[in-house]
């Protein structure tokens, strides 16, 4: 990237947006704002020249500058970032920074900063230790107090700067982050930075030839320039033949010093991966490297922010690595090591490209989906990237449709199956409009700037949607964005649900029918829609399919006020997650679950600690991030914080209006962020958030919607306005027919505190005075006074159809055992004495 031996920014190609903002961040900087920037790219895009430069130039404005770069080999080190910048000419020293706390430490720059303006650049990010990355986050948290600015480079996703806070959050909102994404260089930025090197045009041959070798990495580019120059050859199209080998050697020789550096159980899964190519999962890479000490997730990690290891799945070595990394081993030891390889590789992830004739696939008519536990996940795998365009495209719809329910959505979009498929003239139209729905679902749900290219080949949704895909997918699109009337949700979602013949049914979309029904307050369809989907997982043997769906599920109970239900739905979501099968997409959401059901129970330090837990960074993208936003600032509300909720709160809006849902149906953010403001004394700004989420569930029109809203504007507002919200929240909350999600007990006690009502629920017309649920008074006895739960009320309602235990267990997605522990309850809470009395039908109590 920079020409002979110059540093300055003048030789720096293809990064005049770059240097814009690093000049203006120098220049906020010295007007006494803060500034916090991100630079994100590849090793060698010319992360570090950028800071050098920003650097540079504040030192000459007469800024404050503290530099730090961390190491693989001291990733361990607590504090050494903080250390390195404390060591600085430009800062003070300060005792032991593990001796501080976070605010402390933080305070220690903050105050440097207000005494001189201050640049902290802190370079390779990604290997930051654990203690220095959680000052980095708290300090970045407090930046708006001081003349402060904070320039981190690291790998794409590595960078702390938006990595969500984990506490000691400051009072202000925090500072807006400006990212830098480098790419590699284009063709005539190669071109450009030749000429500057050789001081003059190069042969267009040799120019191309370079651009492929060096594949538009800076870096390797400057070392290839280096060599040649240092030999004496001339940038010819003769010459071009040996720049091939020369950007090997210098990928060759980065990747030697990059080994050195690591620890011995790191360099044995680098060679486990270079040994096995992409053909093995995380956990079978572990078993063949021999990991006991460094779990192999975090090894991983470390390896692919050094840029030895590509992909996360199915792991792989660039170009280059593969032989530098297995060159210190003896022919016997590869041997070895490629022969435990390929024992490995049957049973577990196949490649991603497999290729005749090693890899064949399944023989004609065989179903690749039944091998065992987890075979869909390993199935998808293969037949997803399979670059064979005779693979029938029922086998590519249902590897993606796993795939994403399993959190992958990446994968599928990088395979570019789906736009191929699509375009494929001999895919059957069912499987075309399900895979067109599959599409649009995950561009919805998880959207990045990666995907516009493959998005731009795609066709949008039919209108009308084509078949149960096409009608889950917009239905619940309809639902975030409250563009549907409710009864047209539900319509859709229905329908999505429903058998259809010759139509594939999708694990995704029918999770997202699901889903919409419970906005649309459907919450006992959208239950029973859950437990087959459940139930098919289980019987696949996809576990993480499993778990995305108990998630989902453990979400509808807690909205129902099923609490024992949502208990045990997400114990066994968060099992899953602990054995390695969660979907890192749903830590988000079950992070907010766990949140929430302890808020629901009045247990508020439980609810503490489970917010600390840590949500990965590569979650923030997809769909269920609001709702942790929403469920961290509920917590700051309940604690009496504040300001610590309302930048969650507004930034969970932000979130959702940029997506353009709408529906307050899916987050109620507004009415949690009007408390916050009226926390804060702003009833001014409380009221208006208020009424603008009473506007947008009338608008919805879904009962529990407008009854939320309505309990918010009756706590903010003032006099008569408020006085009549709480009048129609209660009317409209605490009648017999009340929306499902405030019928629990625990609920209707709460309207009833909120809006001043006494007395019990007004019965519904016609109702005759009997007791509400599915189960009247058994025998003329007294009305049942113990709620069942979700899981009760459907094992009971299937034991009256006739269904055996076993067959209920099959179609709840539940063990034999628990639906003997369901019926014992339902028996006892309606006193009856066995199954007989259940089956006959009960007589009502009038």
């Amino acid at each position: 990237m920079i020409a002979g031996t110059d540093r300055t920014p003048a030789a720096l190609v293809e990064r005049d947006g770059e240097l814009a903002l690093l000049g203006a961040a120098v220049a906020d900087l010295l007007a006494g704002r803060s500034r916090v920037v991100a630079v994100e790219g590849a090793p060698g895009t010319g992360r570090s020249a950028l800071l050098r430069y920003a650097a540079a130039r504040a030192r000459d404005a007469g800024c404050a500058v503290a530099h730090a770069a961390a190491s693989p080999t001291e990733s361990a080190l607590p504090f050494g970032i903080v250390t390195q910048l404390l060591a600085g000419p430009d800062t003070p020293g300060a005792p032991d920074p593990a001796a501080l706390p976070l605010p402390a430490l933080c305070e220690v720059f903050l105050a440097a900063a207000r005494e001189r303006p201050l640049l902290l650049a802190v370079d390779d990010a990604q290997w930051a230790d654990a203690d220095s990355r959680r000052w980095l986050e708290a300090l970045i948290r407090r930046a708006r107090g001081a003349p402060l600015a904070i320039l981190v480079a690291g790998t794409r996703g590595a960078v702390p700067a938006g990595r969500p806070g984990r506490g000691g959050r400051s009072d202000g909102a925090p500072a807006a982050v400006d990212r830098l994404a480098l790419r590699p260089l284009t063709p005539p930025g190669v071109a450009a930075m030749l000429a500057a090197a050789f001081e003059g045009p190069v042969d267009p041959a040799f120019a191309g030839a370079a651009a492929e070798a060096c594949a538009g990495n800076p870096a390797v580019l400057r070392a290839v320039v280096d060599g040649i120059d240092a030999d004496g050859l001339e940038p010819s199209a003769h010459t071009a033949a040996e720049l091939p080998r020369r950007a090997a050697e210098s990928v060759g020789d980065r990747t030697a010093r990059l080994i050195d550096g690591l620890s011995e159980e790191h360099v044995r899964l680098l060679r486990a991966i270079a040994a096995a190519g992409p053909h093995l999962g995380p956990a079978a890479l572990g078993e063949l490297a021999g990991l006991r000490s460094v779990p192999v997730s975090r090894a991983l990690c470390l390896l692919t922010d050094t840029g030895l290891v590509e992909g996360t799945d199915t792991p792989r070595t660039p170009p280059g690595v593969a032989e530098r990394a297995l060159a210190a081993l003896t022919g016997a030891d590869r041997a070895v090591l490629h022969a435990r390889a390929a024992v490995l590789a049957p049973r577990t992830a196949p490649p991603a490209d497999p290729g005749p004739p090693a890899d064949p696939g399944p023989p004609a008519g065989a179903d690749p989906f039944g091998e065992g536990p987890d075979c869909d996940e390993r199935a998808g795998w293969r037949l997803l990237n399979s670059p064979d365009d005779h693979v029938p495209a029922a086998d590519r719809l249902r590897a993606a449709d796993l795939l994403a329910t399993c959190g992958h959505e990446t994968t599928v979009r990088r395979a570019a199956a789906l736009p191929r498929t699509l375009a494929h003239p001999d895919t059957p139209e069912p499987e075309r409009n399900a895979l067109l729905a599959l599409h649009w679902l995950i561009e919805d749900t998880a959207p990045t700037e990666e995907s516009a290219d493959v998005a731009a080949r795609v066709p949008p949704l039919s209108v009308p949607p084509r078949g149960p895909a096409q009608e889950g997918v917009a239905a619940l699109r309809g639902a975030l964005s409250g563009a549907l009337p409710p009864a047209r949700v539900r319509a859709l979602a229905g329908a999505a649900l429903l058998p259809a013949p010759g139509h594939p049914p999708l694990f995704t979309t029918r999770l997202a029918a699901c889903y919409a029904l419970a906005l649309a307050d459907s919450y006992e369809d959208a239950a029973a829609g859950l437990d087959p989907i459940v139930a098919q997982a289980r019987a696949l043997g996809a576990r993480t399919a499993v778990a995305a769906a108990l998630a989902v599920r453990a979400s509808v109970a807690l909205r129902r006020g099923w609490l024992q239900e949502a208990e045990q739905d997400l114990e066994e979501v968060e099992w899953a997650a602990a054995q390695g099968s969660g979907s890192v997409k749903s830590v988000p959401l079950t992070t907010a679950l766990r949140i929430l059901l302890h808020l629901e129970r009045d247990e508020v330090d439980d609810a503490g600690r489970a917010a600390t837990a840590e949500v990965p960074l590569r979650a923030v993208s997809g769909m269920w991030w609001p709702t942790f936003l929403y469920a961290r600032g509920r917590l700051g509300l309940r604690a009496g914080d504040h300001g610590a909720a309302l930048p969650d709160l507004l930034e969970c809006g932000r979130g959702l209006l940029a997506r353009g849902w709408t529906n307050p149906s899916f987050v109620p953010w507004r009415s949690a962020a009007a408390l916050a403001r009226l926390g804060g004394g702003d009833r001014a700004g409380a009221t208006r958030l208020a009424a603008a989420e009473l506007a947008e569930a009338r608008a919805w029109g879904s009962a529990s919607a407008i009854g939320t809203a309505l309990l918010a504007v009756g706590r903010v507002a003032e006099g008569e306005r408020a006085r009549a919200a709480r009048d129609e929240a209660a009317r409209l909350l605490l009648r017999g027919d009340s929306p499902a999600e405030w019928a629990a007990p625990r609920r209707v006690r709460r309207v009833r505190a909120l809006t001043g009502a006494h007395g019990a629920p007004t019965p519904p017309h016609g109702a005759g005075g009997r007791t509400p649920g599915p189960f009247p008074a058994a025998h003329g006895g007294e009305p049942v006074r113990e709620e069942l739960t979700a899981a009760e009320t459907r094992a009971a309602g299937l034991v009256r159809e006739g269904l055996t235990n076993g067959a209920i267990a099959l179609r709840l997605g539940v063990s034999r055992r628990m639906v003997e522990m369901h019926l014992s309850r339902v028996y006892r809470k309606l006193g009856l004495s066995g199954r007989a009395d259940l089956s006959r039908p009960l007589p009502d109590k009038d």
